[in-house]
């Protein structure tokens, strides 16, 4: 159980991580020239869990046959977002990958109903509905030329988000004493073992990186993976699946941000009524958990 405070403290950390992964999306755009997706991908899950590795020395020990288990499981699922997120995003457009991608925060709430055998509370389900109904606004390019396989990707990459979010939950419920940076740990190797075989079967080596592709690299590595899978881990002690993908979900609103910032994209109409349906769904959902806590108590 957690405290009011550690779940403000919780929201905090994930809203930062939110926006530090908007500005992750155009990094990784620039980078993924230089670099193959799959050696991008590997490299950096399988050097943030050699950190954690060595962060972590003296509590090695205690990684149990259910670490091993429930990491191996959560790592694969991690791997399946981010794989098919990576290759479904080069065959499809990227209003249409967002749009798809968004459907996550739908999909989260009523698996974590249906896996806890729990009534579905009305404020997160509306809040869900309200989050995706601004993404699709805010994701919209105009267009919608039917449905092609890397549309069908992207749907894997949001099941498999949803899947981890809502596995993650389950289980700190049953092992609610797990270190989450060993548990965290795990994830990380299963993602980058995975994806360097692959890399190393289907990929060209990788050549010498540019100054600009290094920082992009190391930024990926130590505040895209390493901080913010940590911190979204650790966060999920506190604080429901449901709750986290709908904070998550600004990681759309901070990309634009970057984007509109950086390289001058336009600010249309759709993309501000966007925001302000994710802000709300967001809103009726803290409302929802203020009145019906779910993981939190009242005390100090």
């Amino acid at each position: 159980m957690a405290t009011k405070k550690k779940v403000l403290l919780a929201d905090g950390a994930l809203l930062f991580i939110a926006v530090s992964w908007g500005y992750t999306f155009i990094l990784a755009k620039d980078l993924l020239e230089e670099l193959s997706p799959l050696y991008f991908s590997g490299s950096r899950f399988l050097i943030s869990g050699l950190i954690l590795a060595v962060w972590q020395w003296k509590s090695l020990r205690k990684i149990s046959p259910f670490y091993w288990k429930a990491g191996s499981i959560a790592g694969i699922l991690l791997c399946a977002a981010f794989t098919t997120q990576t290759f479904g995003i080069g065959l499809t457009t990227p209003g249409k990958a967002g749009v798809i991608t968004g459907t996550a925060v739908v999909i989260v709430p009523l698996l974590y109903f249906v896996w806890s055998r729990t009534p579905i509370q009305k404020g997160p389900i509306i809040g869900s509905v309200l989050a995706f109904v601004g993404l699709a606004l805010f994701s919209w390019d105009g267009q919608w030329q039917g449905i092609n396989f890397g549309d069908f990707l992207v749907l894997l990459c949001a099941i498999s988000f949803a899947l981890h979010l809502v596995y993650v939950d389950r289980t700190y419920d049953k092992e609610n004493s797990l270190n989450p940076l060993l548990f965290a740990m795990i994830q990380f190797l299963v993602v980058g073992v995975i994806d360097l075989v692959l890399a190393i079967l289907f990929e060209p080596v990788p050549s010498q990186l540019s100054a600009y592709g290094w920082y992009a690299y190391l930024f990926e590595l130590l505040i895209g993976t390493l901080l913010g899978f940590g911190i979204q881990l650790v966060a999920q002690r506190y604080v429901p699946p449901i709750h986290v993908s709908l904070i998550l979900s600004t990681e759309s609103i901070a990309a634009f941000g970057f984007s509109w910032l950086i390289w001058g994209e336009p600010l249309t109409m759709h993309v501000v009524f966007g925001v302000i349906l994710v802000v709300a769904g967001i809103f009726l959902t803290e409302i929802a958990y203020s009145v019906q806590p779910n993981k939190v108590e009242t005390g100090a």
